[in-house]
C-alpha cells in the first residue's frame, strides 16, 4: 500500500482514523488499544499498514468494537481474525444473533465484493483482496447501554444503544477526551455537498430517539462511520441531521399523497443518493430508499422530529 493515498490521522493523542475516507476504521489506545468498526475486504491490509506505520504492535490491540452488523462494517473481521487471532469481538445482543444465522455471511460476502470492485475501478486498491477460507466469525462479548469499555490511562468508552439505522447498532462516548462514536445512528452525510441521506432503515421513531440520546451528551467531536468527523459543533450537526430527516420524510410523503409511485419515489431518491456517493451499487441505495419510502408511509404524519 502506498501510505501516502491512505495516510493514518491522528485526530488525539489517543485516537486514530484508520482505513479510507468513505470506509474507515479507528484505533482508540489506552493501556491496549481497540479498533472501532470492523473495515471491509478491500480495506482491511490498509488499515493493517497504517497501523504497522504507526509503529503499534498489533498484539496489544485486544479488541474489535462494532456499531452495528451491516457488511461495509464487518468484511474486515475475518481478515484480522486470521492474522491477530488473539482480537476479541464486540457486539450488541442483536449483533451477536445476526452472525448466528451463518446463511447471511453469504450476502455479507456479494456486498463485500462489491464493494472491492468499486474501489479497485476508482484505483483506490491495486487488488481484490483474497476470499478467507472461512468468512464466518461469531462475538466474542456483548454489551448494552450502560455498560463501559475500560481501555485503562482513563480512556472509557461508555455504550449507548442506537437503534432506527439497524437493530443492532451501538454508539459510544468517551468523556475524557469528548469523542462520540456516532457510527450511522445519524445517517449518510457527505461533507463536500453538506449533504445528508437519512438513514431509518429500521424504524424512524427509533431512529429520530437515538439522534435526541446523542445530542444529550458533552461531545467535542462526533466521529460518523463515513466521510467525517464533526470536531466542535457537535450539537448543530445533530439537529442538522434531524433536519433533514424530517425533510426527507416529508417529501416522501408529500408524493405519496399526490399519487406517485412508490417505486418511482425510490428510484429519483436512489438517483440523489448515487449523485452524493458511489460506495455503493446503484441497486443497493434503490432498495434502501424503497425500505424508508415504506417507513415513511407507514409513520405518516405524527413523527416527532424535536431535539
Amino acid at each position: 500500500m502506498n501510505i501516502k493515498q491512505h495516510p493514518p490521522i491522528e485526530v488525539t493523542k489517543n485516537f486514530y482514523k484508520l482505513g479510507t475516507p468513505a470506509f474507515p476504521c479507528f484505533l482508540s489506545i489506552g493501556d491496549f488499544g481497540m479498533l472501532i468498526e470492523g473495515g471491509t475486504g478491500p480495506t482491511y491490509q490498509i488499515i493493517v499498514d497504517q497501523i504497522n506505520y504507526l509503529g503499534i504492535d498489533p498484539k496489544t490491540i485486544k479488541y474489535i468494537v462494532l456499531t452495528h452488523t451491516h457488511a461495509d462494517h464487518i468484511g474486515g473481521i475475518p481478515h484480522f481474525k486470521r492474522i491477530w487471532p488473539h482480537i476479541k469481538l464486540i457486539a450488541s445482543p442483536n449483533a451477536e444473533k445476526v452472525f448466528s444465522k451463518t446463511e447471511l455471511f453469504h450476502e455479507f460476502l456479494v456486498v463485500d465484493t462489491g464493494i472491492a470492485q468499486l474501489m479497485k475501478a476508482k484505483n483506490e486498491i491495486e487488488e481484490l483482496p483474497p476470499v478467507p477460507e472461512d468468512y464466518t466469525f461469531q462475538v466474542d462479548q456483548t454489551v448494552k447501554e450502560g455498560d463501559k469499555l475500560d481501555l485503562g490511562k482513563g480512556i472509557v468508552w461508555d455504550v449507548y444503544e442506537t437503534t432506527g439505522h439497524s437493530h443492532c447498532h451501538l454508539s459510544f462516548f468517551d468523556k475524557k477526551e469528548g469523542t462520540l462514536i456516532v457510527g450511522d445512528s445519524t445517517g449518510f452525510y457527505v461533507p463536500e455537498k453538506d449533504a445528508f441521506w437519512p438513514n431509518y432503515f429500521v424504524s424512524l421513531p427509533d431512529y429520530c430517539n437515538s439522534i435526541r440520546k446523542l445530542a444529550t451528551l458533552p461531545a467535542k467531536r462526533a466521529v460518523l462511520s463515513h466521510n467525517h468527523i464533526i470536531e466542535g459543533d457537535v450539537k448543530g450537526h445533530l439537529k442538522s441531521a434531524m433536519d433533514a430527516t424530517r425533510e426527507y420524510h416529508n417529501e416522501l410523503l408529500d408524493r405519496l399523497e399526490r399519487g406517485d409511485d412508490p417505486e418511482s419515489i425510490a428510484i429519483d431518491k436512489g438517483r440523489f443518493v448515487y449523485s452524493i456517493t458511489d460506495i455503493q451499487p446503484f441497486k443497493v441505495m434503490y432498495d434502501l430508499c424503497k425500505v424508508m419510502v415504506m417507513r415513511s408511509q407507514k409513520n405518516g404524519r405524527d413523527s416527532d422530529f424535536s431535539i
